[in-house]
């Protein structure tokens, strides 16, 4: 990997570039398998210089992982701001935030989803951050059930569902595997959501379907 100029790559923000950096590299690796010096040669500043904002790997890697929730919590808000008060139209722009933020954020989805460490895991923080979505997710989906706008089901059967598909469609697009299944008929995100979609529908009560229909 050829080094990014400094100029070029933190723009006066060195401790926020060393995070971008981090996201980056395991975007490119697949995993967390690189080291400070790659972290240094890609933002365009000096090993050392990495310490005085973070102890080493571990602290770092717990920092991009808040990061990564607080820029998936940013882009949710941001959604659901332009979302009717309506907890379907609010699980389909979650969902579709989600996607978003995978799609733009590779390196920090692949992180706080699949390679969580122990010492992410023990960051109260890190724990707090992650709350804030499982939480949107689970009260939306309530609001779902109590207004009997969904099939009666458990609510951890349903979360999960949600969670698979989301989830399962974000690893399909960062993997490359979404241009094997998508024609060129519609573009890619529409591809995404329509088979978001499709989840969330099996999930629809009757009266859920025709509330629904009438968000299309």
């Amino acid at each position: 990997m050829k080094p990014v100029k400094k100029s070029n790559y933190h723009h006066g923000n060195l401790r926020q570039s060393i995070i971008n950096a981090v996201a980056h590299l395991i975007k490119a690796k697949n995993g967390l398998n690189f080291q400070l010096k790659e972290v240094a040669e890609l933002v365009g500043t000096s090993q050392p210089a990495i310490y005085k904002h973070f102890n080493g790997k571990k602290e770092l890697l717990t920092e991009v992982a808040v990061a990564g929730y607080q820029l998936q919590t940013k882009y949710r808000e941001e959604s659901l701001a332009r979302t009717p008060n309506n907890p379907l139209a609010q699980m389909k722009s979650i969902g579709q935030s989600y996607l978003q933020f995978a799609q733009k954020f590779p390196g920090y989805f692949l992180l706080i989803k699949n390679l969580e460490t122990k010492e992410i895991l023990s960051s109260k923080r890190y724990l707090a951050e992650r709350q804030k979505t499982i939480k949107a997710i689970t009260t939306t989906t309530q609001k779902c059930m109590s207004e009997g706008l969904f099939i009666t089901v458990d609510l951890q059967v349903a979360l999960t569902a949600l969670n698979a598909a989301v989830i399962g469609l974000a690893h399909l697009y960062i993997t490359g595997q979404t241009s094997l299944l998508s024609t060129d008929k519609i573009s890619i995100q529409d591809f995404l959501d329509k088979v978001l979609e499709l989840h969330i529908s099996s999930l629809l009560s009757q009266k859920g379907k025709q509330a629904y229909a009438k968000l299309k």
